[in-house]
């Protein structure tokens, strides 16, 4: 027999983890975290989860695709399918062959089924957690009153916020740590990275593509070269089309639209190598500064993320180097709905500069930051050990 869950058929008869990651960074993390549990061959993993995760032997019962959102405004237009999606992983966490729930950041889905594993006595492990220590400070103590769920964080402000909470929280060092920076010789191209969200993305596109034209006009940069990174394939399309939109055929014409590596240490390399990159906001951030890549962290939200933010976020920084450091070491810019001409000559000012400039000697600093605690790999091994 075999049985529906949704995307796809999931054959009966063996005990499995679910796991829940719903964006292109908790789907790297999730990688090493699958390659734990079906290494033994005891248990299956399923759940919602990227190319990395399926690589690593997931087995997906939701379109990872439709997961991916970025903000209150994005929601709206994904609400039916999303909804569809969280009722699939619903099913597939009360059913008798799964033992346990392991949510990776994503705390619109997670949140709540970390609450229904507790319900239903299940153990959840919980990587990356929401960020209470920007907003939604309530959702620790939630967590705290969970006793069934553990917290894996992988920075100390994370680590002291949920602690004081009463969570049961254990820090574990950050999975980009294994990179290591290549001899390689710096090249002459900028990257864009306008976000692995596609609404995102396509909203920071054009303020990047903007910064270029404006940037080509003068001669001192005209010759750099830019590479737009997708996270996965399927934005290639999108992204594209939007250069065909923008109506600059020059411009189109030199900028190479590129899928970033999917393995971590390729990624580095690409990063390494690079004069600097304009980037929207998470994760990637964080592995370009362990690159020792030069960047402006830019993005512009939804007018509904926007004001809410405004009103509720805590945190003085919003890239992630920024916050570990606790200093603003590279420039961040929210683009103000009307105000897109001020976020373009920023760019444009940050670009010029990274031409004369060195790289900002960050990496060594943050490595030390990250590398406390035990490794994800041990740590879901511990995991699994409540099930033999």
């Amino acid at each position: 027999m075999r049985q529906k869950f949704g995307f796809q058929t999931v054959p009966n008869g063996k005990s499995y983890i679910l796991f829940c990651a719903g964006e292109d960074s908790g789907d790297a993390v999730g990688e090493s975290l699958v390659k734990t549990v079906v290494a033994g061959a005891r248990f299956r993993a399923l759940g919602a989860g990227g190319t990395r995760m399926q690589g690593a032997g997931m087995h997906p019962i939701v379109d990872f695709e439709n997961l991916p959102v970025s903000g209150f405004g994005d929601v709206l237009p994904k609400y039916f399918k999303l909804r569809k999606s969280f009722k699939v992983l619903r099913a597939a966490l009360e059913s008798p062959d799964c033992l346990g729930l392991v949510a990776i950041d994503y705390p619109g889905f997670n949140m709540k089924l970390a609450k229904l594993a507790g319900a239903l006595r299940k153990p959840c492990l919980y990587v990356a957690p929401p960020q209470v220590w920007a907003w939604k400070s309530a959702r620790a103590h939630e967590l705290a009153e969970n006793p069934f769920v553990k917290l894996a964080v992988f920075f100390d402000f994370e680590e002291t916020a949920y602690r004081s909470a009463g969570c049961d929280v254990v820090r574990v060092k950050h999975p980009y740590l294994s990179t290591k920076s290549p001899e390689a010789e710096e090249s002459s191209s900028i990257l864009l990275l306008p976000g692995s969200r596609k609404s995102q993305a396509l909203r920071n596109l054009p303020l990047f593509l903007k910064a270029v034209e404006v940037s080509q006009m003068s001669k001192a940069i005209s010759h750099l070269d830019y590479v737009l990174l997708a996270a996965r394939q399927e934005l290639v399309p999108a992204f594209e089309r939007a250069l065909l939109q923008f109506g600059n055929e020059s411009l189109s014409q030199k900028i190479r639209v590129a899928v970033a590596p999917p393995n971590v240490n390729d990624r580095n390399a690409l990063y390494c190598r690079a004069k600097f990159a304009v980037t929207a906001p998470g994760t990637a951030t964080l592995e370009l500064a362990l690159s020792g890549c030069s960047m402006a962290v830019c993005t512009k939200p939804d007018f509904l993320t926007y004001c809410l933010g405004s009103l509720f976020v805590k945190t003085k920084y919003f890239a992630l180097p920024n916050i570990i450091l606790d200093r603003s070491v590279y420039p961040e810019m929210i683009v103000v709905p009307g105000h897109e001409r001020h976020a373009v000559a920023g760019l444009v000012k940050e670009i010029a500069d990274s031409f004369a400039s060195r790289r900002k000697p960050n990496a060594d600093i943050l490595r030390s930051r990250l590398s406390v605690g035990e490794s994800l790999e041990s740590l879901m091994a511990e995991f699994l050990r409540k099930f033999v």
